[in-house]
C-alpha cells in the first residue's frame, strides 16, 4: 500500500465529503492514556527504538505526548498533513447502529482512506524491513500511536449522524453532542474517581491489564481472527503475520463497532432528552476503561513485535 503522502489531492478532497466536524477521538486524556499504557509495557530495547525514531524533542522520546500530534497537525495551517489526514482518523460504517452493527471493508472503506487502511499503511512504513527512511518511519510511528486510540472509540467506527456529531445530547446539564461526550466528557468525569489524576487512572488500567480484570482476555485483544475462529496463540506471531494488511485493524474496528449495538445508541433512541451524565455515564465506564486499555495494550504489543527487528 502506498504512502498517503502520494495520494492525489483531488482524490482526497472527494473523500472528505461528509466527514465529521470533530474527529478528536478520546480527547487529550484518552490518547495520552493509550500512549502511556503502551509505554508501560514496552520492552527496554523497543523503548529505546521509539525514543530514537521520534525527532520532535517535545515528545521526550515518549508515546503519550506523541499521541496528540496527529490531531494537532490535521488542523494546523501550513502543515503538510493538514486537511487530507482527517479521514484517516475514523471509518464511517454504513450499518444501522442501535439495531445492527457491522464493518465491511469493501463497503465502508473501499479506497483505504480510513483508520483501518491508515493503520495498515503506516505499519508498512514503520517496519524497517521495507526500507523507509527515518523521517518516514518517525511520521508513521506518530500516526500509529494516535490511530491505535482512534480505532477503539465506538463513534469513530460508526457512520450514523457523522459519528454522533449531529446528535444533540445533555451531559450533566450541559448541551453537547454524542460524539463529544465519548471523546472527552465521559473520560474527564471518570478521572474524578482517581482524584482527577490521569496518571492514577493510567496506573489503574495498566494494573488491570498486567494482573487484574483483563489478564484473562488481553490475548484476545491482539488476535486478528473473528471470535468464532479465534484461538490462543503467540501474540507476536499474530501481529507479524498480519502486518501490512488490514486484517488486524479490521478485526479491531469490528470489535469496537459492536459497542454501538445496542449500548451507545439505545438510550438516545428511546429517550433523546435523557441526561447522559447519570445512568448512561455509569453504564459507559466499563466500556471506556476497557477500550482505552485495549488501545494501549495493542499498541505496546504491536511495537514490541515490529521494533525488535535488526534491519
Amino acid at each position: 500500500m502506498k504512502s498517503f503522502l502520494t495520494i492525489p489531492l483531488t482524490f482526497l478532497l472527494t473523500s472528505l465529503i461528509g466527514i465529521p466536524s470533530s474527529v478528536d477521538a478520546w480527547g487529550a486524556e484518552g490518547h495520552k492514556a493509550v500512549g502511556q499504557i503502551a509505554q508501560n509495557i514496552l520492552q527496554p530495547d523497543v523503548e529505546s527504538q521509539v525514543a530514537k525514531l521520534f525527532q520532535d524533542k517535545s515528545f521526550g522520546g515518549k508515546l503519550a505526548p506523541a499521541s496528540l500530534w496527529a490531531d494537532t497537525i490535521k488542523k494546523q495551517k501550513g502543515s503538510p498533513f493538514a486537511f487530507w489526514s482527517a479521514p484517516l482518523h475514523f471509518i464511517d460504517t454504513r450499518d444501522n447502529p442501535g439495531k445492527s452493527c457491522s464493518v465491511d471493508e469493501e463497503r465502508d472503506c473501499p479506497d483505504g482512506v480510513c483508520v483501518v487502511g491508515a493503520i495498515a499503511n503506516y505499519t508498512t512504513q514503520l517496519d524497517c524491513e521495507n526500507g523507509f527512511d527515518r523521517d518516514t518511519r518517525d511520521i508513521a510511528l506518530r500516526f500509529l500511536t494516535h490511530f491505535f486510540g482512534d480505532i477503539t472509540q465506538p463513534l469513530h467506527v460508526c457512520g450514523r449522524s457523522k459519528g454522533g456529531n449531529d446528535v444533540p445530547v445533555t451531559f450533566d446539564g450541559r448541551k453537547t453532542n454524542l460524539h463529544a461526550i465519548w471523546d472527552t466528557q465521559i473520560v474527564r468525569k471518570r478521572l474524578q474517581d482517581f482524584d482527577n489524576s490521569l496518571d492514577k487512572y493510567i496506573a489503574f488500567l495498566t494494573s488491570e491489564i498486567q494482573n487484574g480484570t483483563y489478564v484473562s482476555e488481553k490475548d484476545e485483544w491482539v488476535a486478528c481472527d473473528t471470535p468464532s475462529r479465534r484461538r490462543r496463540r503467540d501474540t507476536s506471531t499474530i501481529l507479524k503475520r498480519a502486518k501490512a494488511t488490514t486484517r488486524c485493524p479490521l478485526s479491531w474496528a469490528t470489535d469496537t463497532n459492536e459497542i454501538n449495538c445496542p449500548f451507545v445508541w439505545e438510550s438516545i433512541d428511546e429517550n433523546p432528552n435523557l441526561d447522559l451524565g447519570q445512568g448512561y455515564y455509569k453504564a459507559a465506564i466499563p466500556f471506556v476503561d476497557k477500550q482505552l486499555a485495549k488501545g494501549g495494550y495493542r499498541l505496546g504489543t504491536f511495537l514490541n513485535s515490529i521494533l525488535t527487528k535488526k534491519c
